[in-house]
């Protein structure tokens, strides 16, 4: 790995880069094609520090290491069976402790109200994505099987190119969401449900940034032949 290699492909090669990315803000998967160099000179970052920082990981002991060798059918059911499940779960009930937490302390902290509304957006966003990756894309993926030539990889372009978009506007949301919740640093005065409400909000944006990754750079590319 170079300090001019995409920074997308830290990750690619070491899922356990995306957790350092993540702490440094830097967006490895909508945004993952910039170099590693000039995501560290936007934001202010010494470039030899981060990747000595990168090239210390140790690849996770667990199947995110090996995710890369998946094919893409198996890829689908992995992503359906971690990430799409987490999101089916997480949001519905993100929805209801941020409503407590705005009804609890709205009066004195009025960002709560647009931070509200980007939870809203983002579950009315990623709850119909996920339908539309699980009942169009990923059975389209799945029926192609290896055979990812000619016509056949052309069907599934006009989805990907779709969820892709998609994709895009969620990594503006959650930015907005990490924005309003003050890199997700509760007030002093946040009760314990307030303090859980940041601690899951950031949890839901370090899964989403990770379940894009994945698609965008690894089971999309595989899919239309691209690197």
């Amino acid at each position: 790995m170079k300090m001019t290699d995409p920074v997308k492909s830290f990750v690619k090669n070491n899922s356990g880069n995306a957790a350092i990315f993540q702490e440094l803000n830097i967006d490895f998967c909508c945004g993952g094609d910039v170099s590693l160099q000039t995501a560290c000179e936007e934001k202010g970052l010494k470039i030899d520090e981060v990747y000595q920082r990168l090239m210390a990981v140790e690849s996770p002991a667990n199947d995110e290491k090996d995710i890369s060798g998946l094919s893409p059918e198996e890829l689908t059911t992995h992503l359906e069976s971690t990430h799409h499940v987490y999101l089916k779960e997480a949001l519905p009930r993100l929805t209801a402790l941020m409503e407590k937490v705005y009804q609890a302390h709205g009066a004195r902290h009025p960002e709560l109200k647009a931070l509200q509304g980007v939870v809203g957006n983002l579950r009315a966003d990623l709850e119909p994505h996920l339908l539309k990756e699980e009942r169009v894309l990923f059975p389209l993926i799945r029926e192609l099987a290896c055979d990812f030539s000619g016509a056949k990889m052309g069907a599934a372009e006009g989805p990907i190119r779709v969820m892709r978009h998609e994709h895009d506007e969620a990594g503006k949301l959650l930015k907005q969401l990490r924005t309003l919740a003050n890199d997700y640093v509760a007030p002093d005065d946040g009760c314990q449900s307030f303090q859980l409400l940041y601690s899951e909000l950031k949890k839901l944006e370090e899964d989403t940034h990770l379940h894009i990754h994945k698609e965008n750079n690894i089971l999309f590319p595989s899919v239309l032949g691209g690197n």
